[in-house]
Parts: structure tokens; C-alpha cells; sequence
């Protein structure tokens, strides 16, 4: 990317990103904002590091790469992985033999001191949690993660602040400039907006509101008190926040993972969640991206009802560019297929997965799912309600169900744990995959081997359904529960560190850990056989507990129930993982996957 090509590109997205600023701000003040945004965008594109520059020209040519058949990412911690950013660097070897090409780091930037919502509250955008290492380690990481084709992602919570970020020292201070970053209401105006609010933390951080008496009010606080709201109705902070991505950018992270997005813009008498003006930010972060920076991915976090995710990929506003649609966000996180593949398990029934998979299909050109069968977050059950809503008149009794079997209930095979829930509220719930799925409470060699199945079972469906399919850390080695949080002062309130255990590599060498790297290497190789990728299409199969979905030139099966079931119609196919071929009629047995080829 060279000087004039950033021009050229500037010319090409300026109308795209001065719309989204003037929806935003009016026209008055986009004649005021653009001058500064344009100072902005040239200065950091004139900082672009020659490998940057250089990668940013290889993805242009080849707009669509994140959505491959071989596509496949990894998630964690840094230090539960590898200590620290340089420990981690010499474990990419461990990544590549796994596949990977995105890697996400979570909690890397530095977070306040004391309780930080597991790093989620940033005290500094553009520093690395000290105990983890420095940007230099990060940009050696990075060139040491594009010599293996792998992406390195950061997060960035746009939603709010540490309290003890520089801004908001500043406001706390009395500096109205950086007050202005901040929503600071009188108790009557946070009680006319607290009238509409959910609740994201009920039990340990009810309300949305916190007193700060050095502040002369009540601070917007969606998450935590110590998390503060930025009021992205001032444009000084589509400014700030823009110009630190872009700086991000430049250190070697080639995706964003944007937290909690749909809570950016707040609107009285509203639930204040998905507004329109939230996608219109995230369009102008879009834009400037791809000024500056256009080999840089936008993954959304928006844990939020399947009905509305599909916006966050973008949406057609009759423009006079690209036929009209505005894009967003390259990649979004399919977190109803994750939560119905759990649903499925505990019910022993493929009706949600086949109506999450059915309801994936359609993507954008330049947009793909990012697709996980656990993470470093809790199962939300509340973004499956709308989906059970028309397949069962209660669907919050059923997932209290399925819930309460995760959870250890009812004779159950699963060792999860409840989280935010009680009696009359319905959170989330707990667990690592291998604990969820069975190992855990595994007392034979017959226990371990359905144990064993089921793993590969929601892994096939997370791959076999197109996305970026992303493997938390640990996973591929079974960790279990690790209960030793609740003996850690900062860490024992906060329940998902249940399933966020530091990495055991010795694990590695075990016979649990060979059996499921194994099938996720077996299902890897399948799916880039089978050419899939991006939207997935459902394919019926006559049986409740099956499920069918159509990969590339492939078909997969799977079998959601402890009992086998038949399928007819395969002749000529093979089976990508057993290698055998189908038949006129196959057995897909209890806990299973087949995944069905042309015969070659």
C-alpha cells in the first residue's frame, strides 16, 4: 500500500464513512469532524510498516481469504496458554500443527488494577497487560504468527472504559472535555432509562447505573461499576476510538473482535441494545478501516437474538456504492448455533441446530460466521428464546431443561454450573467442553468413549457448518473443570473462570488428548476435501435427533441422541473420516458424524 493507493481509497470510502458520521452527528458537525478524520487516516496510513503495507496488498487481491475451507482459529488467554506473549510465541508451533490460521488473544491490552472483568475492562488501548509482556512482544508474535499464515485478533471493547483509564482519570479530575466521553446523569434520567434496561449481571452487578460523587452523578455502567459507558454520541470519541484501532492496526493485529457491541448507542424508552446508530458506528469503523488498513477483519461480539445478528454483517441502504450495501463486520460470531448444539445434547433432538443452520444461510459476499462449540464465556441461553419460540410455546422452560441437565441434573452425564441464574432468572451456564460433554463424570472406558463422541460431535457441527470454527484453548486436550478460582480473592465471584484453566501440555501427550485432536484433525481434513465454507444449507433426514448439513460437495450427518439411527440414499458416497464407503444404507451411531464425500 503506498501513499497514493491510501489516497485512492480515501476517495473511493470517503462518501461511505462521512454518511455513517453524518447519520451519527448531523451535518453541522461532520463539516467540523471530517477535516480532523482525514488528518487522522493519513497520518496512521503513512505509519503502515512495510509488512503491513505488503499484506494489506496480498488480501485485496483475494478479498474473500477468511472464508476458506481451511480456515480455522484458536482462542485464549495468554498467560492461562503460555505465561507470556514471548512464551506464547515459542508454542505457535503447537497452533500450526493444529491448523490454525486466526488466533485470538483475549485480555491482552492492559486492563485496570484488581477486579478487570477477566481483562475486559481496558485501562489502556494502546498497552499490553504488563504481566504478559510489551507491543514490541506482540509485534514479534505477530511476524512470527504471518510466517505460519495465522491472524493474529485482539479485542477492543468499544462499549466502555476501566475506570481508570486516562480518560477517565481526566474526568474525574474535572476536565469536561473527557467528561464528555462519559454519560453522567442526574438519578431521575438514569431512572427514566433504567425503566427499559435488561440486566447483564443481575447477581453480581445489578442495575446499569453507579453512583461516582467525584463525577456529580450517576455513571452509565452497563457491565460492572468499574466499566464505564462511552457516550458515542459525542463524535470526539469516533475520533479516539478510531485513531487507536488504526494504531492497533499498524503493531500487527490483523482483526478486532469488537465487545459488546450492541450496547453502544443509548436511546431513552429503549432496551438500548442493536439501535441503528450502533451499526452505523461500527460502518464508519468499517470504512476507516479499510482506508488505512484493509487486510484488517471486524468480528462482532453481539450476543443477541439470531433475528438480529445478520445486520452486523452489513445491510443494503439503497447507496450509491457496491448496489447499495453498506458492509460492517467481516466475521460475527454464530453464538446460536453454539448454545442449540448444547440444547441438542441435552434434549437429545437436532430441532434448534437445524433451525439455527437453516437460519445461517445467506451471508454477504465478504462475510463469514465464526462458529465455536465452547469459549471463554458462559452458554447465554437468552439468545436461543426467539428461535424455541416458534418450535415450543415455553421456551424458557425448556431451556431451563436443558440447563438444569449441563448443570449436573437429572441423573445427567454433564458437569456444568449455573451462571447469573436462580429460581426465577434463566442466565447462562458453565463448564469446559470436555466436563460439559461428559468426561468429567466418565467413570468407564464405555462412559469415556460417548464422552469422546459427543466432543466431536459439536465440533463437526461448528466446522461442518461453514464458518471460522475456532477451538478454545484446551479444548483440544480435554481440560476439565478447574474449581481453583473460588480459592483466588479476585477471581472466586466470577464463576466462568470455572472454564478457564491454565493449559496443561503435558496433557498433550495423553490418550484423551490424541483421541480429540485426532477427530478435529480428521474433521478439518474433511471439510477442506469438501470445499465448504460460509453459508451452510440444511439437508433433511426424516429424524429428530439427525441432523443434516450441506458442507461444499459433501453431506454430514449427525446424530444428536445415545441411540443409533439409519439414513438411506448414500450410494456412491464415502465417509471423509472412517474412509469407508457408505452404502445404500448407513448407521450413524449414537453420538456420531458421518461425513459423507463423493466416492472418488
Amino acid at each position: 500500500m503506498t501513499f497514493s493507493s491510501t489516497e485512492r481509497r480515501l476517495d473511493a470510502l470517503a462518501p461511505l464513512l462521512k454518511r455513517q458520521l453524518e447519520r451519527l452527528y448531523g451535518t453541522d458537525r461532520l463539516a467540523q469532524l471530517w477535516p480532523r478524520m482525514e488528518t487522522i487516516l493519513r497520518d496512521r496510513a503513512a505509519e503502515r510498516p512495510a509488512a503491513m503495507v505488503a499484506l494489506d496488498e496480498a488480501q485485496l487481491s483475494d478479498p474473500d481469504w477468511f472464508v476458506a475451507p481451511d480456515m480455522l482459529g484458536y482462542s485464549t488467554y495468554v498467560d492461562r496458554f503460555a505465561g507470556t506473549v514471548g512464551g506464547l510465541t515459542d508454542k505457535v508451533d503447537h497452533l500450526e500443527s493444529l491448523g490454525v490460521r486466526y488466533l485470538h488473544l483475549l485480555a491482552l491490552l492492559k486492563a485496570r488494577e484488581g477486579d478487570s472483568d477477566g481483562g475486559f475492562a481496558v485501562a489502556d488501548y494502546l498497552a499490553i497487560e504488563p504481566r504478559l509482556g510489551t507491543m514490541a512482544d506482540v509485534e514479534r508474535l505477530a511476524a512470527r504468527l504471518r510466517e505460519g499464515r495465522i491472524s493474529l485478533c485482539v479485542d477492543l471493547a468499544l462499549n466502555h472504559t476501566a475506570d481508570d483509564h486516562a480518560w477517565a482519570k481526566a474526568a474525574l479530575a474535572g476536565d469536561p472535555h473527557y467528561r464528555a466521553f462519559y454519560h453522567v446523569l442526574s438519578v431521575d434520567e438514569a431512572q427514566a432509562y433504567e425503566n427499559d434496561l435488561p440486566q447483564v449481571f443481575p447477581t453480581t452487578a445489578p442495575g446499569n447505573f453507579t453512583h461516582v460523587p467525584a463525577m456529580g452523578g450517576q455513571v452509565w455502567t452497563t457491565f460492572y461499576p468499574f466499566q464505564w459507558d462511552l457516550n458515542w454520541s459525542n463524535p470526539e470519541v469516533m475520533l479516539a476510538i478510531v485513531d487507536t484501532m488504526l494504531r492497533l492496526a499498524n503493531h500487527g493485529f490483523e482483526a478486532f473482535r469488537l465487545d459488546s457491541i450492541a450496547f453502544l448507542w443509548k436511546q431513552i424508552g429503549t432496551d438500548c441494545r442493536n439501535r441503528p446508530e450502533a451499526h452505523f458506528i461500527v460502518r464508519a469503523l468499517r470504512a476507516a478501516l479499510d482506508i488505512v488498513a484493509p487486510a484488517t477483519l471486524l468480528k462482532a461480539e453481539a450476543i443477541v437474538p439470531t433475528a438480529l445478528v445478520p445486520p452486523y454483517f452489513g445491510a443494503d441502504e439503497g447507496a450509491d456504492w457496491d448496489g447499495g450495501f453498506e458492509p460492517e463486520c467481516h466475521l460475527v460470531y454464530n453464538n446460536s448455533l453454539m448454545v442449540a448444539g448444547w440444547v441438542a445434547l441435552a434434549e437429545q433432538s437436532a430441532t434448534l441446530p437445524h433451525a439455527i443452520v437453516e437460519a445461517s444461510g445467506g451471508l454477504p459476499r465478504g462475510a463469514n460466521w465464526l462458529s465455536y462449540a465452547r469459549c471463554h464465556d458462559d452458554i447465554g441461553w437468552g439468545a436461543v428464546i426467539g428461535d424455541l419460540a416458534g418450535i415450543d410455546p415455553d421456551p424458557v422452560a425448556r431451556l431451563k431443561v436443558a440447563a438444569r441437565f449441563l448443570e449436573g441434573g437429572d441423573g445427567s452425564w454433564a458437569r456444568g454450573a449455573p451462571f447469573q441464574s436462580d429460581g426465577s432468572v434463566l442466565h447462562g451456564s458453565n463448564g469446559t467442553m470436555a466436563s460439559l460433554a461428559g468426561l468429567e463424570a466418565a467413570a468407564d472406558d464405555d462412559a469415556r468413549e460417548m464422552a469422546f463422541r459427543r466432543i466431536a460431535l459439536l465440533n463437526a457441527l461448528s466446522i461442518a457448518s461453514g464458518g471460522l470454527a475456532t477451538t478454545y484453548m484446551g479444548d483440544e486436550a480435554g481440560l476439565l473443570n478447574d474449581a481453583s478460582y473460588l480459592d483466588d480473592p479476585e477471581r472466586a465471584h466470577e464463576g466462568r473462570w470455572l472454564h478457564r484453566p491454565e493449559m496443561d501440555w503435558t496433557a498433550l501427550d495423553g490418550t484423551v488428548a490424541r483421541r480429540i485432536s485426532g477427530d478435529l484433525e480428521a474433521l478439518r481434513t474433511a471439510r477442506i476435501s469438501s470445499g465448504g465454507a460460509g453459508s451452510p444449507t440444511v439437508i433433511a433426514t426424516g429424524h429428530a435427533a439427525l441432523l443434516g448439513i450441506g458442507c461444499g460437495s459433501d453431506r454430514v450427518f449427525l446424530n444428536f441422541s445415545d441411540t443409533p439411527v439409519s439414513i438411506d440414499g448414500l450410494e456412491g458416497w464415502q465417509d471423509r473420516l472412517s474412509e469407508q464407503p457408505c452404502g445404500a444404507t448407513l448407521t450413524v451411531e449414537p453420538w456420531g458424524v458421518i461425513w459423507a464425500g463423493p466416492a472418488t
